[in-house]
């Protein structure tokens, strides 16, 4: 992966983990509980991201938006009650799948045309719509940041530059 979206992506991947590892480590009942917040619950926040990763990977993929609205509905309803664990897995499942669908892609900044039932289409480069998924992605891990700490617990750092840090340090 030598294109610097396909590094994005590596860090999004890499963020996912990290919070998916802090939520591991955390009481089990934090993963569910109620609160009031942008979401009802980190578990809430973790399927929705889940459905959105994989509901652009179809779009990107060449799916209409309304068809991968659909599998992603679908999978929302096969998350519910599921583990940490079952969403580690599903998450590397996704991340898998996007790698294979950028290895496999000619040019990351080739373009393609989306049609958005509430707004409209637009024709843009597919690294464009990683882009997109990355800062979607980070968006919402900075919201279960927050519902730790409004539970009482720490959030994980996440930011790009601990990835970068992380780069570079040996394993």
């Amino acid at each position: 992966m030598t294109h610097r979206a396909l590094k994005h992506l590596d860090y999004h991947n890499w963020a996912n983990q990290r919070v998916l590892s802090h939520l591991k480590s955390l009481p089990e009942e934090l993963f569910t509980r109620e609160i009031q917040s942008v979401f009802q619950s980190v578990s809430e926040v973790v399927t929705h991201m889940c459905v959105a990763d994989a509901l652009w990977l179809k779009v990107i993929s060449g799916a209409a938006y309304e068809e991968a609205k659909e599998t992603g509905m679908r999978l929302k309803e096969m998350l519910k009650g599921k583990k940490i664990d079952d969403f580690v897995s599903i998450f590397q499942d996704t991340a898998l799948q996007y790698e294979t669908f950028f290895e496999n892609l000619e040019d990351p900044d080739g373009e393609i045309t989306i049609a958005h039932p509430a707004f409209g289409e637009i024709k843009t480069p597919v690294s464009e719509l990683l882009h997109h998924v990355v800062n979607h992605g980070t968006y919402h891990r900075g919201n279960i940041s927050a519902m730790l700490r409004q539970m009482g617990e720490a959030g994980v750092p996440t930011d790009y530059v601990y990835y970068l840090l992380s780069m570079k340090q040996p394993t």
